[in-house]
């Protein structure tokens, strides 16, 4: 019996222990990077990085992106050199992708890079929408700076580092390797696990999540500025509508667009305009001519313009792309009809007979409470409700008289021409 127990004691340390040593094995994090340079990616980098440093496993990132957002880049950048204090973060550019334009910034940033066949990296030189030669010298010199630093930090070539943000440079894997861009050449993500040593160890996948695609798609300022538009219309149509689903959408559409703003670093004169133009839109229920509805979407399209500016981003991505145009498109084209039916949906209503209030009983019969001499003021009832009451003809208490017009509340009445049936 006590060799039973003792035997017994051992089986339940041994199985504590295995799931022990098992969780001190590490894992190679593999940061499948798929997708342009915005704030998406920016949130995406930040939640794997500080898992991983949390778990101290070593980061492989798959990259094949078209480059983004500057800021974003450096953002990235910033959260990948401090990960390298506690972890070894690697960027690996399968055969026939890039890791262009803010990409590069990324890729350098780590501390080994490996290239498949027919992969390049760069171009790196930054754009500035709208801004002045001082403002794209200022820009420029910055990231200069920092490729430099990385180039220094990571014994990359800092002459064709300086050449891909200068002279807006591109490298093939070949060239890169032979210059030494980057750490070496591999055409598989088992060649890069097994030049790092990893072998055996497990694997954990990432991805964008649905909450950080969703952000890189609303930090696009033109999405943003066409969700506000449209929800905006949404609502004020469905004042004369009617309909629940418009001002949900609406409210869903607005609300979106106002996350979107919040992604961007804009200009704040931007949603000065903004607001200006929502303000013009619900103006236009009063109106009615149209000239404020059209001074509204104008106001909207230009703070989404205003919000473009100063915006910094690499050539392979600029923020005016497909999608960009697109919108751009749908706006001239929706909005004006959507203008249009608004006006005559409004001149619609405005032209039944009111179903509340003094005007409802324009017509209407009732009869006097008091004598009404001309020019004096008397009491009837009309729908079972007294009114004050005046009239061109001597109408005696309790005679039939029929409504003709309201005017400040006070009624207007006359004997009718025919008896009520």
């Amino acid at each position: 019996m006590k060799y039973a127990l003792l035997l017994l004691v051992l089986i339940i340390a041994v199985l504590l222990l295995v799931p022990l040593a098992h969780s001190d094995q590490k894992s190679v994090f593999i940061v499948n990077f798929d997708y342009p340079v915005d704030r998406g990616a920016q949130d995406y980098f930040q939640s794997v990085l500080s898992l991983a440093q949390s778990q101290g496993d070593p980061v492989i990132i798959v990259m094949n992106t078209p480059g983004g957002y500057l800021e974003s880049a450096f953002n990235i950048v910033s959260y990948i050199i401090s990960a390298e204090k506690n972890i070894t973060v690697t960027t690996y550019v399968p055969p026939g992708d890039m890791a262009a334009s803010a990409g590069s910034y990324i890729a350098l940033a780590s501390n080994f890079v490996f290239m498949g066949n027919a992969s390049i990296i760069g171009p790196s030189e930054p754009y500035v929408i709208g801004g002045t030669q001082l403002e794209q010298e200022h820009v420029t010199n910055a990231s200069l700076a920092l490729m430099t630093s990385l180039a220094q930090a990571h014994g990359w070539n800092e002459s064709a580092v300086y050449q891909m943000v200068e002279k807006n440079v591109a490298f093939t894997a070949q060239n890169a390797s032979r210059i030494g861009l980057i750490t070496g050449l591999t055409d598989s993500l088992s060649g890069v696990i097994k030049k790092l040593g990893y072998q055996g160890m497990p694997q954990e996948q990432f991805y964008e999540n649905q909450v950080q695609q969703l952000e890189s798609f609303l930090s696009n300022s033109t999405v943003a500025d066409f969700l506000i538009l449209i929800g905006v219309i949404a609502i004020v149509l469905d004042i004369f509508h009617g309909s629940v689903i418009l001002s949900v959408s609406g409210v869903i559409a607005l609300a979106l667009g106002i996350w979107g703003v919040t992604l961007i670093s804009f200009q704040p004169i931007a949603i000065l305009f903004i607001v200006i133009g929502i303000a013009l839109i619900f103006l236009e229920i009063k109106l009615g001519h149209g000239f404020a509805l059209a001074g509204g979407v104008g106001m909207i399209i230009v703070g989404g313009l205003i919000m473009l500016i100063g915006v910094t981003y690499n050539s392979n991505n600029p923020v005016l792309n497909g999608t960009s145009y697109a919108l751009i498109a749908l706006e001239a084209t929706v909005i004006p009809i959507g203008a249009l039916y608004l006006i005559a949906l409004r001149r619609s209503v405005m032209k039944k007979p009111p179903k509340v209030g003094p005007q409802t009983v324009i017509g209407k019969r009732g009869r006097a409470v008091t004598d009404i001499e001309p020019g004096q003021k008397g009491v009837v009832i009309v729908q079972s409700e007294e009114w004050t009451a005046i009239s061109e003809q001597s109408v005696r208490k309790n005679e039939e008289v029929e409504v003709v017009e309201v005017k400040e509340g006070i009624l207007l009445v006359r004997k009718p021409s025919s008896p009520s049936r």
